[in-house]
């Protein structure tokens, strides 16, 4: 459930860089959204999920149950996700 901490380079890295708009398959930011990264991220673990198609902006939301468990990560002095030891 967590290898995303350290599979994805957007979320592993803290200053992972974005690839270029004009780059095929570089993706779109859905609107509401923005590019910047948090300094930490919860990692909410849950058995079930519903999906929405919303089709005005043509992509799939994921809509999760409650979670059973919620597990705190923050970026250490060399930009690499951690356990976070704090509760902010």
């Amino acid at each position: 459930m967590s290898a995303a901490l350290s599979l994805c380079p957007h979320l592993a890295l803290g200053r992972h860089r974005r690839a270029r708009a004009d780059r095929p398959g570089a993706g779109i930011i859905p609107p509401g959204s923005h590019g910047d990264k948090p300094d930490r991220y919860l990692l909410g673990i849950t058995r079930a999920y519903r999906t929405r198609f919303i089709p005005e902006h043509g992509f799939t939301v994921y809509l999760p149950a409650p979670f059973k468990t919620v597990r705190a990560y923050a970026y250490g002095l060399e930009g690499q996700l951690h356990p976070a030891t704090d509760t902010r």
